[in-house]
């Protein structure tokens, strides 16, 4: 469990005030002596503009503190809160309204409707949230375009996934999270299905998005050679959570080792 608050470097990525919490967040599935805890009441405080990556193994319960956080899951016991929404208190309707309109999500592999545009897979996701009406559509489709455009896909937008290289189509992803201008952008491990250079391609856009934008970002990996993009990294191993180290020494050193 982390109790103290990181000291933040200086300069013009500092990060502002924390705007999520996780206090002491239990996930556990069955009960009495088949019960099995996958998180333990972890805890992280994230500030507004900050990148952090969540590293840990296959089945270290990195994806289940994620969805939590994202209000996919809820906790056994625990608080989350993002900005002014205690995420943990929410019920099954507010949840859909939060996860359209306070989270953008970027899965391992992209997940993309398959018989929609790249443009299309981004209005898709507008649609969820409660503006409707012809001026709310306008202001949709220019937002696709415009996120299209930054991500070097306007010429793309026609195309259907199967169309695109895994490197754009996670490009899509991404625009397709950043669609509803969300809070929180959440990633699954968006470099498991690509190649090492295109993975940091990916990673570097995540970053710059987020920072650009002052949004805040939190990356599930397993990859350390992808956390010297991010501001800090905290590692989860069995269900623990805890801070890690340096993200450049941490990458430094996987490099250095091989991995």
């Amino acid at each position: 469990m982390i109790t103290e608050a990181t000291p933040q470097p200086q300069g013009a990525d500092t990060p502002s005030a924390p705007i999520l919490t996780v206090d002491t967040v239990t996930k556990t599935y069955g009960e009495g002596h088949t019960a099995v805890t996958a998180v333990h009441e972890a805890s992280m405080d994230v500030r507004q503009g900050e990148f952090v990556s969540l590293l840990g193994p296959s089945g270290s319960g990195k994806t289940t503190l994620i969805s939590m956080i994202g209000g996919l899951l809820t906790p056994t016991s625990g608080t989350i809160q993002l900005g002014d929404k205690v995420v943990s208190d929410l019920d099954s309707k507010e949840l859909t309204s939060f996860r359209a309109e306070k989270v953008g999500f970027v899965f391992q592999s992209a997940n993309l409707v398959p018989f929609l545009t790249a443009r299309e897979n981004l209005l898709w996701v507008a649609s969820l949230r409660k503006e409707r009406g012809r001026g709310a559509r306008r202001a949709a489709g220019e937002r696709a375009d415009q996120l299209l455009d930054e991500l070097g896909l306007a010429e793309r937008a026609g195309n259907v996934p199967e169309k695109l290289s895994g490197g754009e189509r996670q490009r899509v992803a991404i625009g397709r999270a950043l669609m509803n201008d969300p809070d929180l952008v959440l990633v699954d491990e968006p470099t498991a299905a690509l190649d090492t250079a295109m993975g940091r391609q990916v990673v570097q856009l995540l970053r710059r998005e987020i920072k650009d934008r002052g949004k805040t970002g939190i990356m599930v990996t397993h990859d350390l050679r992808m956390v010297e993009y991010t501001d800090r990294v905290f590692e989860i191993t069995d269900g623990y959570l805890e801070l890690g180290g340096d993200p450049a020494e941490m990458a430094a050193s996987a490099a250095h080792a091989g991995h």
